[in-house]
């Protein structure tokens, strides 16, 4: 079955996200998103959700929240997290994971690199902290590799997916039947990389993954009730923001902003943040290690809070859901996020059958 049979297009930013000017395009797409958000939500919701914890690493504090944050701290500590979403389409489960980030390949990036060759194996095990594999939230949620439909990233920072999709020793990918949905600004980006972007990419992230592995995507989709892939440029150019839908309504998961605070930073209580958003007039604080389009990345954001619900407890908050979330840590004073929303779960794991043959 063609991976396009499955994905379903949605139009509703196209013409937003090409207005002139970026003030006129923040204000389009703010409209359109409202309209998108309707779109999504009558599709109803997924049927499963879950999170899985994998590491946590130290991150610059000067690019986590834009640098705003005061506090005499060199890095924030950020938590990496993966999802497993289910969905209906018709009689079918589709079984996506979103964000399956290896962090022993993702080491491999020259920012971390250089971080561990400055400071050494130990440092590196002192400041991180490795809490799961792909393979053993697979076995704890009863899903086999087989049966992944597709894999995905917000973005391709530090990803390689050699060990998810390329064969191994054995001649067979460790999912053989899952294919990578990416947006195609991030396979250009791969294919030439940029001097400034060089710190966060792993050049050989895809080499050795099948053409036919690879679904290059231009624009927005739906995949069945209750997931999308929506576009959200800046941060990269190929950057999109997962949207799942449970029964507390929309989530929007992204590495945009680093928390919660970021979306809402005048209601922050990390010192310097709620004054910069104050004094700047500031609606969003920008995950600012790259900057290939900071004003489409703050667009990006408006436009996640604008397809997000709020929580239910706190409606003054987004149900933004950071994939590498900054968490609090003995080594970072003042730099807990206000909330944090922890965990994603809903509905029942389904244990569905490969629904593909293996390649």
């Amino acid at each position: 079955m063609s991976a396009f049979a499955d994905l379903h297009r949605l139009t509703e930013l196209d013409a937003a996200w090409t207005t002139r000017g970026s003030g006129a395009r923040l204000d389009a797409v703010r409209r359109a998103g409202r309209k998108l958000r309707d779109t999504i939500l009558a599709r109803g919701t997924a049927r499963c959700v879950r999170t899985l914890d994998l590491a946590t690493f130290p991150y610059p504090t000067r690019y986590g929240l834009q640098g705003v944050a005061a506090s005499p701290a060199p890095y924030v500590f950020m938590r990496n997290r993966m999802h497993l979403v289910q969905v209906a389409q018709g009689s079918r489960t589709i079984t996506i994971l979103v964000n399956p980030t290896d962090p022993e390949r993702s080491a491999k990036a020259p920012f971390f690199a250089r971080l561990e060759e400055r400071y050494g194996k130990l440092a590196k095990k002192v400041l991180g902290t490795m809490h799961s594999t792909i393979e053993q939230g697979l076995a704890t949620w009863n899903v086999s590799p087989a049966a992944i439909d597709y894999v995905t990233f917000d973005h391709l920072h530090v990803q390689d997916v050699r060990g998810l999709l390329a064969p191994g020793p054995s001649g067979r990918a460790y999912l053989p039947n899952a294919k990578l949905l990416v947006q195609r600004g991030e396979l250009d980006t791969l294919a030439n990389i940029h001097p400034l972007q060089v710190e966060w990419y792993v050049p050989e992230c895809l080499d050795g993954v099948p053409h036919d592995k690879i679904v290059a995507l231009d624009g927005d989709y739906a995949i069945g009730g209750g997931f999308a892939l929506v576009r959200t440029p800046g941060h990269t150019w190929g950057n999109h923001s997962l949207v799942v839908v449970t029964d507390r309504g929309a989530w929007t998961i992204s590495e945009n902003g680093v928390c919660v605070d970021a979306y809402v930073p005048g209601l922050s209580a990390i010192r310097g943040v709620a004054r910069y958003a104050r004094d700047s007039g500031a609606e969003v604080i920008l995950n600012a290690n790259t900057r290939e389009g900071s004003l489409d990345q703050y667009t990006s954001m408006v436009l996640e809070k604008t397809l997000a619900d709020t929580v239910p407890d706190r409606p003054e908050l987004p149900q933004h859901f950071s994939s590498s979330e900054m968490v609090p840590h003995l080594f970072a004073p003042g730099l807990a996020p206000t909330y944090t929303h922890g965990a994603i779960t809903f509905g029942d794991v389904v244990a569905p059958v490969a629904t593909r043959a293996s390649a």
